[in-house]
């Protein structure tokens, strides 16, 4: 993986300011730290993680501390660990509208999303308190601190977050007013990201909606 460096290195070849006399260090590692927080918020699968999370009782679960959005959950981290499948909320109360106040259980079946609180997520039975699952989720990227910091992306995203820094570069430079550069520099990282995400799209599974249907 790309050392922070890398980005900052980059960025100031193409301001032309290789000395860091206009833009230092710290600034642009500032502004790649904004990067970093920018994406996650676009993408916020930009650094998953794999892990077991503790539910409470009852349906209503939320992700840990850092945690952006959930992404799947796969099974129960405990005993026979249960394979665990995701379901459509509506469906779930079509089949058992009483189900949030149904018998409590340790192993989770099913969980639904909420489309509009990532962070949070329901699960059928509704949980006695002792159960766990293992969660794939987005987090929030860690802040950098120094140049040689290894970036916690992926090494693709060079070119999207190298982008931003640049933008935010151009924002400062008031004295010849590159607003265009600064523009230009933002869609692209914007264009980066967007077609980051229909590439993820297209190799995704595909899920039938029933058995033997493509």
């Amino acid at each position: 993986m790309l050392a922070a460096s890398v980005i900052l290195d980059g960025a100031s070849l193409t301001l032309l300011d290789v000395s860091r006399v206009t833009w230092t260090e710290a600034e642009l590692l500032g502004y790649l730290n904004e990067a970093l927080r920018s994406t996650a918020n676009v993408k916020p699968d930009l650094i998953p993680v794999e892990q077991a999370i503790p539910l409470v009782a009852g349906m209503e679960q939320e992700l840990p501390e850092g945690g952006i959005a959930l992404i799947n959950i796969t099974r129960n981290a405990l005993g026979t660990e249960r394979v665990v499948t995701e379901v459509d909320q509506q469906l779930l109360a079509e089949v058992s509208r009483f189900w949030p106040a149904g018998t409590r259980e340790t192993m989770v079946e099913h969980f639904t999303v909420h489309p509009t609180a990532p962070r949070k997520f329901n699960v059928f039975p509704p949980n006695d308190g002792t159960g766990e699952v293992m969660a794939l989720y987005g987090i929030e990227p860690p802040t950098l601190t120094a140049a040689a910091d290894i970036l916690p992306v992926l090494d693709t995203y060079q070119h999207a977050l190298t982008q931003f820094v640049l933008s935010r570069a151009y924002a400062k430079n008031t004295k010849r007013q590159d607003l265009v550069k600064e523009a230009a520099a933002m869609q692209n990282w914007a264009r980066a990201i967007g077609g980051k995400a229909q590439a993820q799209v297209a190799i995704s599974p595909k899920v039938a909606s029933q058995p033997g249907v493509a």
